[in-house]
């Protein structure tokens, strides 16, 4: 479910900005493309050694 909703996220912030200020849109969306990307793709690796290491 977390990994779900971070991907759901970039659609979430553009149509917020779209709505705001248009200009904005592409900013947005490429933060959280980033943070999405960061978050599905370097966590579960991070998580994976951290649980290694502390078992």
């Amino acid at each position: 479910m977390i990994f779900g909703g971070m991907i759901g996220t970039t659609s979430g912030v553009a149509a917020g900005l779209a709505a705001t200020d248009p200009k904005l849109v592409p900013y947005g969306a490429l933060t959280a493309t980033f943070y999405t990307g960061v978050g599905v793709l370097l966590c579960p690796s991070v998580f994976y050694l951290l649980m290694v290491y502390l078992l």
